[in-house]
């Protein structure tokens, strides 16, 4: 089955249903004829609708009616399931058509089906007039078919006699038809099974789940079906059943031969256990599931409850009815779902038996309706037909006025017993009341029906529930899980864990497939509590990431389990499948495990979950290791595990540090925090260990605090930790531990989570800890999430031995780390390139020089982490379950500069001789200089003479003298005297000198290739990704680029754009207007060939003038407007001031970018352009 083709069907189906069906809408509505007039009553019935709901929900329903219709129609005609013996939607063998409609045609039409038959006759025989009169016969014949349906699938065919009927698509059989795209769609290998109902049930509406998720707000009752909408792979259905309703059976029949029919069925001790739930006949067993979805679950159900009853030497025509009837059930509460689950049901028992479609059957499948009366009319109902109603009844009704919302979550306050005395009573008396009680009476009577199956207790419930955490549920559903799932409130899948427990009886089984993060989650802590005191975990399969193979990512982790309703002392199967990338390989690995267990097969006593903190359900962790755990202190006793500052705006409050002025940042130590506008500021960020990740900043001082103050987001947390040294952590982690150190002077928020010694001293033996495998394999038991947060880390268990060498390590790890951030221009502490630093006889030999000492760095620091697992291991006692060795790839410096090719550590010439050209031009502009480390012109709109200041040396005396007035041109020759590559020339000649420099040229372009292709094509790109799309040097370029001029942000004045026009592109204009007259000269007395070049060549200028003019007049249009930035707004507001003459770069300066700027209200929108 291609499910890609599959989810492209059924959405471009669902595209044109709602196209078509709108058209229809719209025309029935505002045409006048005979015909419509004749449908009057049909006509009343829409415009009720509308008037109730809106246009585009009823075009939406008719939408989904007719093509859940469509494709059961097709799958039945594949089938030859058909009950009128005739396809209704495909052609016969070799034709086009419809093969009912060409029946039609040769004087063919069923006996039993409803419609008009001579009237069809006289359509396709012309005598009676028509537009299309195929279209409108066939059309007649399609109703006709869904109508003679409505007796064996009522629930999918109810009989059409409304508004679906006027409102079917005018085109129904020609090639461009919604019954050819069908019969396109669904083609015969996809029909084999049912499974297909599932599947594009899943895919229609899969871009309405889209849109409910990009909305980003509370999803509504009518949109939760589409957002927890999730089709379950059919091995996880199969493991699910065979180890609930397959086990029961086992348990009550040991020598049957059902195992055999079981390849997912797990051995587990419960299966010979004493104490078990008794049943006298299969027709005993009842199957729920309490989100039926289209039924998935169900159908595999009918299959191996079918091999059941053959075992018990039933009779085949009437197995269909005792598993429909009596053994599965169906919560829903989405319509076109339980339509379709329905439908699969009895296509999987026509499957079974050709005549099950004569059997009077209906499949047990309760689809959640809204009680729409209020408490008052409840009330008055039950008072007027002089019946009782209990508070505990009136409260259950009260709840089914959310029936939609809360479906299979609805736990009856009534009794079963008191619920059926009710609704026997009820139904007596329905049809002697007065018409208003009667509506309101027949409403709670569907109600109470719905409460009783909600009331009943079953042998097994499975399910795929919905997956909807807290924070997206609407307020009905989010105060409904407070007051009646305060466990599990979290999520919707751990209440629905909390409701099937519930729904079962006593020794039941519950089978599920949900994320894994009540395993370990604080929030689930009380659910996981209650699960490990009162029910029995029988088995899990731990399926981790892509377990769904529409599902990529690390972020959905799955686990699969069976819980028996039983307090049992006896192990659980656990079979960790989260290393095991894809759904298919976890499937083969499983068949493998259970054939022969490997190390992946745990055996594991609940009992033992509760010794540890939080109880998580470590099922790998051997006894002793949970035991020696429990004795262990956990970090929180020595250290304080705080979140910082929310600021609630970002945009406005957090920074690159390159952005804003540098004298404007504290450093952490010269002057007093309240003398800057800006600290520097832990937002957490990439993957680093040891030290780094410094190069944010945050407006943070009194001013800023009373603005922050006035937002909704806000919080002031960790407020007396700040500016404090630290270990720290981001909140969202990669696949490995990254913590590191940070000195004084930072501010943290709620990203960048920090650990404080209780004693104020740096606890390097605890950094040291958490960068190792132990720790990983703590983190991974606690909180196997990308969300590390501090509940996490404070419950971790610390075993400190007093050890001189594990401090001296994580010292050295962390000096190797800060010296490697600090060779990046992005680190504030950055002093000078490294080639330069190094130094050599020529650049070449700098580079060797660079390698060599910074592969001995890399070494020296991937020692240290090895031998610190090492140390901790043993501590712990791990050694046979973990080794010290560290992958290349998990040594998180110079992650730029190498990549690791075959197990080695390979430099990236091309990046590093990228870093040291980026220096250079750092130069040019004297942000750097060669005669001072570190900073020169960091501050607004400094100039040359406060660069010869700060070297403290003349013009004369400088090693390389930055550009005069900020303005280098990059062009596609050496069209100025400060052209960029000129420039560059003279900086490689000024760093290695004059005798080399041929040499070194061939060096550097053997790195990066033609130096001026390079800034012409790949320099501004290298710049703007070192800099995180917040560039310090501006590229002002035509839209062809054929003129390009670069600024350093910093020395930018409202002068600056007058300086690029005047200075450089009108003159640029003008040479390139003198060149074309040299060509003219060429072309008069030149040879041909060189005729042939002049011409050419005159053709490229003649465009490129033109496109400068046109560039001439946006840039004079600007630079009369003197612009000024202000570098405390950031680059984000700055760089789109310039409008179309500086270079577009994605995610700065688009549209996207540009609009979501000019909503910000802390600046003047005006000046965006």
């Amino acid at each position: 089955m291609n499910t890609n083709q599959l989810k492209r069907f059924a959405q471009d189906a669902r595209v044109k249903l709602i196209d078509q069906i709108g058209a229809k809408l719209e025309k029935v509505l505002t045409t006048d004829s005979v015909e419509l007039r004749e449908k009057a009553g049909h006509l009343k019935k829409l415009q009720e609708a509308i008037n109730k709901t809106s246009k585009p929900e009823v075009i939406d329903t008719v939408a989904y009616t007719w093509f859940n219709r469509f494709v059961a129609l097709r799958f039945m005609d594949v089938n030859g399931y058909e009950p009128i013996g005739v396809s209704v939607v495909s052609p016969m063998e070799g034709g086009t058509l419809p093969a009912i409609l060409q029946e039609a045609k040769q004087g063919n039409i069923p006996e039993e089906l409803p419609v008009q038959h001579q009237r069809i006759y006289d359509l396709l025989d012309g005598k009676i007039p028509s537009t299309d009169a195929q279209n409108e016969a066939y059309a007649a014949l399609l109703v006709g078919a869904c109508n003679h349906l409505s007796k064996t699938l009522p629930f999918l065919f109810e009989k059409i006699d409304d508004y679906a009927e006027l409102l079917l698509p005018d085109d129904l059989i020609s090639s461009f038809s919604i019954i050819e795209d069908i019969r396109i769609g669904m083609k015969p290998e996809d029909c084999a099974e049912v499974e297909i109902i599932g599947w594009l049930y899943q895919f229609y509406i899969s871009e309405k789940k889209d849109q409910v998720f990009a909305s980003k707000s509370k999803v509504k009752k009518e949109d939760i079906p589409a957002a927890t909408q999730l089709f379950t792979p059919r091995w996880i259905v199969e493991y699910m059943v065979q180890n609930t309703v397959g086990k029961l059976w086992m348990q009550n029949n040991p020598q049957s031969k059902l195992r055999d029919y079981m390849p997912y069925f797990i051995e587990s001790p419960s299966v010979t256990a004493d104490d078990y739930l008794k049943i006298d006949s299969v027709e005993d067993i009842t199957l729920l599931d309490q989100a039926c979805g289209s039924g998935h679950i169900l159908v595999y159900g009918f299959e191996l409850l079918s091999i059941i009853y053959e075992e018990e030497g039933y009779n085949k025509s009437d197995i269909p009815t005792h598993i429909i009837e009596k053994n599965l059930f169906g919560f829903e509460i989405d319509t076109r779902a339980a339509q379709l689950a329905g439908l699969a049901l009895m296509l999987k028992a026509r499957h079974y038996y050709r005549r099950v479609f004569k059997k009077d059957i209906t499949p047990n499948i309760s689809c959640y309706q809204d009680l729409q009366i209020t408490e008052e009319d409840i009330k008055a109902t039950f008072s007027a037909v002089d019946e009782e109603l209990s508070d505990a009844l009136l409260h259950d009704l009260k709840t089914m006025q959310q029936a939609t919302n809360l479906g299979s979550l609805i736990i009856p306050q009534a009794t079963a017993n008191d619920l059926e005395k009710t609704r026997a009573s009820l139904a007596k008396k329905a049809n002697n009341s007065d018409l208003f009680h009667g509506h309101n009476l027949r409403g709670i009577l569907q109600a109470i029906v719905q409460l009783s199956a909600l009331s009943r207790k079953y042998h097994c419930v499975v399910d795929n529930p919905p997956y909807m955490g807290g924070g997206n549920m609407n307020k009905a559903l989010a105060d409904f899980v407070k007051v009646n799932y305060p466990r599990s409130k979290a999520d919707l899948m751990a209440c629905f864990m909390e409701a099937g427990i519930a729904a079962l009886k006593p020794k039941g089984f519950l089978g599920m497939i949900n994320q894994h993060s009540w395993m370990f989650l604080s929030s689930y802590e009380k659910l996981r509590e209650y699960l490990i005191e009162t029910i029995h975990f029988d088995s899990m399969l731990h399926l981790g990431s892509r377990t769904f193979p529409e599902i990529g990512g690390e972020v959905v982790q799955n686990t699969s389990f069976v819980f028996n309703k039983i307090k049992s002392s006896q192990t659980g199967i656990f079979i960790r499948l989260t290393e095991i990338k894809n759904s298919e390989q976890k499937r083969t690995r499983l068949m493998k495990e259970l054939i022969k267990p490997s190390n992946i097969y745990f055996k594991s006593n609940q009992i033992n979950f509760n010794k540890i903190t939080q109880s998580p359900i470590g099922y790998w962790l051997k006894k002793d290791f949970i035991d020696y755990l429990s004795q262990l202190k956990t970090i929180n006793t020595e250290s304080d595990i705080v979140a910082g500052i929310c600021t609630g705006r970002n945009a406005e409050y957090i920074y690159e540090w390159t952005e804003v002025a540098n004298s404007k940042i504290w450093n952490g130590y010269d002057g007093f925090p309240n003398e800057f506008k800006f600290k520097m500021h832990n937002k957490g960020g990439e993957a680093r260990k040891w030290f780094g990740n410094h190069s944010n900043i945050i407006n943070y001082n009194e001013t800023s605090l009373c603005e922050m103050n006035k937002l909704k987001g806000f919080r002031h947390d960790g407020q007396r930790f700040y500016y404090k040294p630290s270990l720290s952590w981001s909140k969202i982690t990669s696949s490995t531990n990254t913590f590191r150190y940070y000195p004084k002077g930072f501010v943290f928020d709620s990203a960048g989570l920090s650990i404080y010694s209780k004693e104020n001293i740096i606890d390097y033996e605890l950094l040291g800890f958490l960068n190792t495998k132990v720790a990983a394999k703590l983190l991974n038991l606690f909180n196997p999430t990308l969300n590390a947060s501090p509940g996490v880390i404070r419950k971790l268990p610390l075993n400190k031995s007093v050890n001189s060498g594990v401090v001296e390590k994580v010292k050295n790890s962390i000096n190797i780390s800060k010296l490697e951030l600090n060779t990046k221009e992005v680190s504030p502490d950055f002093q000078q390139n490294g080639l330069i630093r190094i130094k050599g006889q020529d650049l070449q030999e700098a580079y060797d020089s660079y390698c060599q000492y910074w592969q001995n760095k890399f070494f020296a620091l991937h020692k240290n982490e090895e031998e610190l697992n090492r140390h901790f291991i043993e501590i712990y006692g791990l050694q046979d379950e973990l080794t010290p060795e560290v992958p290349l790839k998990d040594i998180t410096i110079l992650k730029e500069e190498t990549t690791i090719k075959k197990g080695a550590l390979v430099f990236r010439e091309s990046e590093i001789m990228a870093q040291f050209i980026s220096y250079a031009v750092g130069c040019m502009f004297g942000r750097y200089s060669l005669d001072k480390p570190g900073l020169v012109l960091a501050n607004q709109g400094e100039t040359l003479e406060d660069y010869l200041n700060n070297v403290t040396l003349s013009a004369v005396e400088v090693s390389f003298l930055p550009d005069d007035d900020n303005v280098i041109p990059i062009l596609d020759n050496e069209w100025f005297e400060d052209d960029i590559v000129g420039r560059f020339y003279a900086f490689l000649k000024a760093t290695f000198g004059i005798p080399h420099f041929d040499k070194n040229l061939a060096f550097v372009e053997d790195c990066v290739g033609d130096i001026r292709k390079y800034f012409l094509k790949t320099f501004y790109t290298d710049h703007i990704k070192r800099y995180k799309k917040r560039p310090i040097y501006w590229m002002f370029s035509s839209p062809s680029g054929a003129f390009n001029a670069l600024i350093y942000m910093h020395r930018y004045t409202p002068n600056t754009l007058n300086t690029v026009l005047n200075g450089y592109l009108k003159e640029y204009l003008e040479k390139l207007k003198a060149q074309d007259k040299q060509l003219d000269h060429v072309k008069n007395v030149g040879t041909d060939r060189e005729k042939v070049s002049a011409e050419k060549e005159q053709a490229r200028i003649n465009k490129v003038v033109i496109e400068l003019q046109e560039y001439d007049r946006e840039l004079f249009k600007l630079a009369t407007e003197r612009i000024a930035i202000d570098l405390d707004d950031g680059v984000l507001v700055n760089y789109n001031k310039f409008g179309t003459i500086i270079k577009p770069v994605s995610g700065l300066n688009d549209k996207k970018a540009k609009d979501k700027v000019r909503k910000f209200d802390w600046i003047d929108a005006s000046t965006i352009q």
